[in-house]
C-alpha cells in the first residue's frame, strides 16, 4: 500500500514480477519530498540502481533514476485509493489478471 507517510519503511506488496506471494519493501513517501512516492519491487535502497524502481512522482529524473525498468522501457503502475480486500489479485476488476 502507499497510502501513508513514511520514510524506508516496509510496505505490503500482493505479488510482483519477482515474487508469486505476498511480501515487503521499504519504499519512501515523505510529506513534502515531490518526487514520492517511490515504489519499487524491492528495498529501494537496493533497487535504484537495479533497474527494481516502479514509479517515482513528478517524472522524477535525477542520476539515480536512469534505470527504471530499462529493460521493458517502463511500466503501467495503477494506484488505488480504496482497500480490496480479496486473498488473490488475479480476481481484481473481473480477473484476467496475470503477474
Amino acid at each position: 500500500s502507499v497510502m501513508g507517510w513514511y520514510a524506508n519503511a516496509p510496505r505490503w506488496i500482493e505479488k510482483s514480477s519477482t515474487k508469486n506471494r505476498r511480501y515487503t519493501a521499504r519504499w519512501y513517501r515523505r510529506h513534502r519530498n515531490k518526487e514520492d512516492p517511490w515504489v519499487s519491487l524491492e528495498d529501494y535502497g537496493r533497487s535504484w540502481n537495479r533497474g527494481k524502481i516502479l514509479y517515482g512522482e513528478r517524472s522524477y529524473g535525477n542520476w539515480h533514476a536512469k534505470s527504471i525498468l530499462p529493460v521493458h522501457g517502463g511500466a503501467d503502475v495503477y494506484i488505488r485509493y480504496k482497500e480490496i480486500k480479496v486473498k488473490d489479485c488475479s480476481a481484481v476488476d473481473g480477473g484476467g489478471w496475470k503477474l
